[in-house]
């Protein structure tokens, strides 16, 4: 009896043993210091600090830990070893809204696989919230549905302006003004982190520097930022600068001038001296910056007539009058005229506040204003028209007129850019892609200007180079120039779209960095990352630093694959190989991971 029970008691702590043993090996299984830990990675960690190896430890959110070697237990370890690892990128200039409006498109995956984390949309004076009264409505359905990258709002001028005063060039009633504050002060009260401008489109182009300078009052009482595509970016671009160097001081608020750059080969250069003006007012303490994309060309569609619209119609250019739109259009009713107007022009967006805007109008005013639009469009003028192509064939049978034709043609290529700077991006002579003018004319042994209309009338797309290499590059190599795209979020191979929405980042790393070598690893992320964080005011963001949000990108430097083209730009890019986003992983060894942790931000007051 005795021997049973000693048996049954060591019975009992052998079990008891077990299950501790058992517990604590769960417990220590689940247990884990961090949720992630990437080990034995090259850090490039935002500012000009010269790469270094580091782990990197990352707890919910935020980056918890950076040092040489990190002990502990972690969800997921990356053995980092060969690559590098900076913050996410910021893409301080981005019109991603209008695609992320559809769902589908919400994760923005071409930007994702740029390394792209956060970026700022609602530019060139468009609010990011195209067809919501309110930016509350845009934050709260982002937020609910889930998008890729962060993204911060901005409130655009030309919305605020079209809302209250619809086109008209005019300056605003003081009661107009007032209604345009309130607008600008909701949606800065909702989380707008500053407001935009585009003062080459309408109804931006109308406003005169006070009216902007009393909008970005209220803007800079909120601690937001102002974000302007300037005047002129051509031979005004001086006055324009200087006219954003005014807002900034007397608004008293921080500016950053959208997509640096100057257009038109007998502009380049002007840059050196707008640098100039702009680094005099920093001097001063005025907080002025710019961004910058690294091409030669501009434009969401790039693609431009080689023939200038007066040579195109020749004498029958006529400026039509008030009259000849009524009698065009004035049969038509508004709902036919609308119509017609949505049909013709499928490239206007027709949201609620456009069709607020129409139904405001008086008749005789919609007739003109839905007419000289459709007027406008290739649809009814130019080479897109049947119409117009024959009567242009017909010129270029006399030998006299179509020399004359060639001529003014090759004046208006050499004005602009020059042949040599005009590049075939798509035709049907798939030999000629690529290729300039200049160089397709030799090949076809004849003129500049007979070349070009060969190419025009083949239906060729050309792009024209707007910009030289030397001025992209000065701009690039100034501490104050942030990298930004100025491109969409474009329905997966539909469409030519600018090669910038699906390369800018990688690009620039690897034209600028690895191969021209015009700058140095650490500028080029640093313009990428800490100081687009900087500029808008986000000092957890933009860097590798214990406390700041984990949104990373693990690069391999070596395999970065630029694979779009002018012809064929829906390509994505290749070279990053893990994405993090808030702490979660988002592009896992290459792949996307289906998750949408990109939020919404909001302004921080002050900052």
């Amino acid at each position: 009896m005795k021997d049973k029970k000693l048996w049954w008691g060591g019975f009992l702590i052998f079990i008891s043993l077990g299950l501790l043993f058992v517990l604590g090996w769960s417990n220590q299984a689940t247990s884990n210091d961090y949720d992630l830990l990437i080990k034995n990675a090259r850090v490039v960690d935002g500012t000009l600090r010269t790469p270094y190896r580091a782990d990197v430890a990352v707890k919910g959110e935020v980056i918890v830990k950076v040092a040489r070697r990190i002990k502990g237990k972690a969800k997921r370890v990356i053995d980092a070893r060969g690559l590098y690892l900076t913050p996410g990128f910021i893409d301080l200039h981005t019109h991603v809204d209008r695609g992320m409006y559809f769902p589908e498109n919400r994760a923005c995956l071409n930007y994702l696989k740029q390394g792209v984390t956060t970026v700022v949309v609602g530019q060139c004076g468009g609010s990011a919230w195209p067809i919501f009264e309110k930016a509350e409505d845009q934050i709260k359905r982002w937020s609910q549905e889930g998008i890729g990258p962060n993204a911060a709002l901005l409130i655009g001028h030309g919305t605020v302006r079209r809302l209250v005063m619809g086109d008209e060039n005019r300056d605003p009633t003081p009661e107009e003004l007032e209604k345009m504050k309130a607008l600008v002060r909701e949606a800065m009260e909702q989380g707008a982190c500053g407001m935009s401008t585009g003062l080459i489109y309408l109804p931006g182009r109308f406003a005169k520097t006070e009216e902007i300078i009393e909008l970005a009052k209220v803007v800079a009482s909120y601690g937001g930022i102002y974000h302007t595509h300037i005047r002129n970016e051509r031979d005004k671009l001086l006055e324009a600068v200087k006219e954003a160097i005014e807002i900034a001081e007397k608004a008293g608020i921080r500016t950053n001038i959208s997509h640096f750059k100057v257009m038109g080969r007998k502009n380049w250069g002007l840059v050196r001296q707008a640098c100039q003006l702009i680094e005099e007012a920093r001097a001063r303490g005025l907080k002025i910056s710019a961004d910058q994309y690294p091409f030669r060309f501009s434009s969401g569609y790039p693609y431009r007539s080689l023939i200038p619209t007066k040579t195109w119609r020749g004498e029958r250019v006529e400026r039509l009058t008030n009259r000849d739109i009524d009698n065009l259009f004035g049969h038509l009713s508004d709902q036919e005229l609308i119509d017609l107007y949505r049909k013709t022009t499928p490239y206007v967006p027709f949201n609620e506040h456009h069709w607020q805007f129409l139904k405001s109008l008086s008749r005789e005013r919609l007739v003109r204003y839905i007419g000289r639009s459709i007027l406008s469009t290739s649809y009814f003028q130019g080479p897109e028209n049947p119409r117009e192509r024959m009567f242009f064939y017909q010129r270029l049978q006399n030998p006299e007129e179509a020399a004359r034709i060639y001529q003014e043609v090759e004046n208006y290529i050499e004005d602009l850019v020059g042949a040599e700077n005009f590049v075939v991006g798509v035709c049907v002579e798939k030999q000629y892609e690529g290729k300039s003018i200049k160089e397709i004319a030799a090949l076809r042994k004849e003129s500049v200007g007979k070349t070009a209309v060969a190419l025009e009338m083949m239906g060729a797309k050309c792009i024209p180079l707007q910009m030289c290499e030397e001025d992209i590059e000065y701009i690039m190599k100034k501490d104050w120039v942030a990298t930004s795209s100025d491109g969409l979020a474009p329905f997966y191979g539909i469409g030519l779209t600018h090669i910038r929405s699906y390369s800018t980042f990688l690009h620039k790393i690897k034209k600028y960095v690895l191969t021209r070598k015009t700058i140095s690893l650490a500028h080029a992320i640093r313009s990428q990352t800490a100081l687009s964080a900087d500029i808008m005011g986000w000092p957890d963001r933009g860097r590798i630093k214990e406390g700041c949000k984990a949104d990373l990108v693990l690069l391999d430097l070596k395999n970065i694959r630029i694979k779009t083209s002018i012809s064929n730009p829906h390509q994505y890019s290749e070279g990053v190989r893990y994405l993090v986003i808030n702490g979660q992983m988002v592009i896992d060894n290459g792949r996307y991971t289906g998750k949408l942790p990109g939020q919404v931000l909001l302004l921080k007051k002050g900052a």
